[in-house]
């Protein structure tokens, strides 16, 4: 017995040396295949975020060198009016418009849950404004909102409903009502076609029983339908936040902030004072304030994705 404890301890040392040895390699293989991405990721993001970070803390105008200021821009930025100004309509401006896209988004994906004639037709074609490319959409409803000869105008007008062409883009409340418009005509697909993959995965019996109880369409929508396509209404809903937040070819294209800065947010106040100003520090410092709120979404649609997987 006694000569036998010493092997069966040199067993399970080597059997533990070759553990480690395996998950030592293992480890190894997995920096060496994760080397490329993390190299990319560091020249990409890493350094850039880094540099635009310092240059935040700069007076950095193009065509001058840098000179460090510290916190100076940022609290210029807390200072100006107009800076809060872009914040009130960037707040307006997204959370109408995910509003919007997810009530329409519902509609649209219940609709074409159903057996209507016609029905892939219909999904083709009301899928089809968020595959057409932004600049193009933005044209078109560019001569949508025109005074001069603009469809809707038209339309209007032949049916009494305004006694003359309304200027859509020429005071501030139409201007954000217009670009919102525009922001939702080309985000209801996005949502309509993720609410209507968690509708494909519903049972068609529960419906039919629930139908044979006698619950009506509004009680079956109520209690079954939204508690099933929830999770994925609220992870779609996160993430078009996300990218509307971020929304600057529509605004820019149709009003490029304006009226009287009306439909200013901060994206187009950002490229305003980058691009056209020239002050790529204040510039840089409106970037770093949207940050926050977009970590904190990202991280959220993140955790809920993970979540649901597990």
């Amino acid at each position: 017995m006694a000569a036998g404890r010493p092997d069966r301890l040199f067993r399970s040392l080597t059997v533990r040396r070759d553990k480690n040895l395996r998950t030592n390699t293992d480890n190894k293989l997995a920096y060496v295949l994760m080397s490329p991405v993390l190299l990319y990721l560091l020249a990409v993001m890493v350094v850039p975020f880094g540099w635009a970070l310092y240059l935040s803390f700069t007076n950095k105008v193009v065509g001058v060198e840098a000179t460090f200021i510290g916190l100076g821009n940022y609290i210029d930025l807390v200072k100006d009016s107009l800076f809060w100004k872009a914040v009130w309509n960037t707040v307006v401006f997204t959370l109408v418009a995910v509003i919007g896209k997810t009530v329409f988004g519902m509609i649209m994906a219940l609709v074409l849950n159903e057996k209507i004639v016609f029905r892939n037709v219909f999904r083709v074609l009301l899928f089809l404004p968020w595959t057409i490319p932004t600049i193009v959409s933005v044209f078109t409803w560019q001569w949508i909102y025109s005074d001069v000869g603009g469809v809707l105008n038209f339309l209007l007008l032949k049916a009494h409903l305004i006694s003359q062409p309304v200027g859509w883009l020429a005071s501030p409340d139409l201007a954000m009502f217009s670009v919102i418009l525009v922001n939702v005509w080309r985000g209801i697909p996005f949502m309509g076609i993720a609410i209507l993959a968690g509708l494909q995965t519903l049972s068609k019996e529960m419906y039919e029983a629930a139908m044979l109880d006698g619950a009506g369409a509004f009680k079956r929508f109520i209690y079954m339908t939204l508690p099933s396509v929830k999770e994925v209404t609220v992870l779609a809903a996160v993430m078009t936040t996300i990218w509307t937040l971020n929304d600057f070819e529509i605004i820019w294209l149709l009003t490029r902030g304006g009226p009287s800065n009306g439909t200013q947010v901060l994206s187009t106040l950002s490229y305003t004072i980058g691009f056209l100003n020239m002050s790529l520090g204040k510039a840089i410092a409106i970037a770093i304030l949207t940050m926050p709120p977009l970590i904190m979404l990202i991280n959220f649609v993140t955790k809920r994705s993970l979540s649901s997987n597990e």
